[in-house]
């Protein structure tokens, strides 16, 4: 008996934007989901991700479909995933409705409105709005005082969590919203956040203190260059909320414009990872993203320290900080070669920011196992008992300088 293919995503984290916007796609379409079944287009990582948003409001009339055949008969978790005439069967009965997982799904869309669905009432999609939120945060007016940036440790909650609030509103509610701003974006590099911060400061917004997440996996040497990590058209709508013109800025939008086209496979985003064992892929993620050589000389290097010397120059205190890494969960699979490897990465950091004139706040080891989304979390996601430790550290040491 040939064994069926489970296509899941090891998803144990979600952006709280992207939870909120599902739990109120469901709230508005209540009445639709008590007389249906729903058909998840996309067995993919966000098509995990709502089937897990799915079980925790208690529904799971779900089944799966993909517009790659390879993955037809597999499933994700119990969830089948089913061919495309199979759906049409089941949408002939009246009792069956589609929920387009992927981001970009107007292809999608265009193909099933030429089989006659309609928009909203035989199938529908949820759109991100991270990069809406993410604009609207960074238009806003506060009082300047301190100016957090990083990639999604501020913004993901865990699956399992019942303190539902992401770590930058922790921040907002400890420090106080009108003095607090937070900027944060899943895989954004140094390189992003350097030129957000000068637009900041280009329109008066100059923080007294500046909070930045040195994170190891956004140093990589190929990192800066995937598309996922380049947030193009956040950047270009960012560039034209603004009033005036800036050529460094420019001359990266035609830079990020070229790197989106490098369609790179990376291990973890293509079907070869699905049969891997959990252990081996935590092994190979943490080999990849902590436990690497980290040059110096990598673009995240050079832009921290263009960070640093544009806070220097403007009378910004600045907190650079590590977040923490799952290091029990690294000792279990190297030993002790785990700190002594990932050590001589924080040491290099640490080295660069005291030559720079400030002080590295290293949290790698602030958190124990069981505070991260899943014990068996490789990377830096917390659930809602660490990401109540990471905020009262941070604050701690706000509260030091301010």
């Amino acid at each position: 008996m040939t064994e069926k293919t489970n296509y899941a995503w090891p998803v144990t984290s979600s952006s709280k934007e992207e939870y909120s916007a599902f739990c109120e796609w469901m709230i508005s379409n209540q009445k639709m989901l008590e007389h249906n079944e729903i058909a998840i287009w996309g067995a993919g990582i966000r098509g995990t991700e709502f089937s897990i948003f799915f079980k925790r409001n208690n529904f799971t009339k779900i089944f799966f479909t993909d517009s790659n055949k390879q993955k037809w008969g597999g499933y994700i978790n119990e969830f089948p995933i089913v061919d495309i005439d199979t759906l049409k069967k089941k949408m002939a009965t009246g009792r069956v409705k589609i929920l387009i997982s992927t981001e970009n799904s107007k292809e999608i869309e265009e193909g099933l409105i030429k089989e006659s669905y309609v928009k909203q009432k035989d199938f529908f999609s949820i759109k991100s709005i991270l990069y809406e939120k993410y604009i609207e945060e960074f238009m806003r007016l506060y009082t300047n005082d301190i100016l957090v940036m990083g990639d999604c440790e501020f913004s993901k909650i865990s699956l399992t969590d019942k303190d539902m609030r992401n770590l930058g509103e922790m921040l907002k509610d400890e420090l106080g919203e009108p003095a607090t701003k937070v900027l944060a974006m899943h895989g954004m590099g140094l390189r992003s956040h350097y030129n957000l911060l000068r637009m900041q400061i280009a329109q008066g917004m100059i923080p007294k203190i500046l909070v930045i997440m040195i994170n190891l996996d956004t140093l990589t040497g190929k990192q800066h260059l995937l598309p996922r990590s380049q947030h193009e058209e956040l950047l270009k709508t960012v560039y034209q909320k603004l009033d005036f013109c800036d050529r460094e800025y420019e001359e990266y939008l035609e830079i990020v414009h070229e790197r989106n086209k490098n369609l790179q496979a990376e291990f973890f985003t293509t079907n070869n990872i699905n049969n891997v064992p959990m252990q081996t892929k935590s092994k190979l993620y943490m080999k990849i993203n902590y436990l690497y050589t980290l040059d110096v000389n990598t673009e995240g290097i050079q832009y921290m320290i263009k960070i640093f010397r544009i806070a220097k120059e403007r009378g910004i205190k600045v907190i650079p900080f590590i977040p923490p890494v799952n290091y029990e969960l690294g000792e279990i699979i190297f030993g002790s070669k785990f700190k002594e490897r990932y050590s001589e990465n924080i040491s290099k950091i640490e080295e660069i920011t005291t030559e720079a004139g400030f002080k590295l706040l290293d949290m790698s080891y602030c958190l124990r196992q069981e505070e991260f989304a899943q014990p068996n979390t490789p990377d830096e996601t917390a659930n809602d008992i660490g990401r109540t430790k990471m905020a009262n550290i941070l604050v701690k040491n706000i509260e030091t300088i301010i």
